[in-house]
């Protein structure tokens, strides 16, 4: 039985290592109109879900590219279930 879990820690640690290797974090500046396009399109978001005060902005997958904007949100819907969604969302 101890094998067996040695065998389960192992290969989650190679998996997460992997992982690291594939996708490191890499630390990258951003600039003061890249941050306005964001605030201009979690506004537009706010708008658009139906209980603003359960959106929840998943920060580390917010991406700028040009005038886009993408977003991961989740927040729920009329019957209180919380929905995630990634939406590209165009600013000017």
């Amino acid at each position: 039985m101890t094998k067996f879990m040695n065998c389960i820690v192992m290969a989650m640690m190679i998996g997460f290592v992997g992982d690291i290797m594939v996708r490191p974090n890499v630390a990258m500046a951003i600039s003061d109109a890249d941050i306005m396009k964001i605030l201009k399109a979690k506004e537009i978001v706010r708008g658009m879900v139906n209980y603003p005060d359960t959106l929840v902005f998943h920060e580390f997958y917010t991406k700028v590219s040009g005038n886009t904007v993408t977003l991961k949100f989740t927040a729920k819907n009329g019957f209180g279930v919380p929905e995630t969604h990634i939406k590209d969302i165009k600013v000017n």
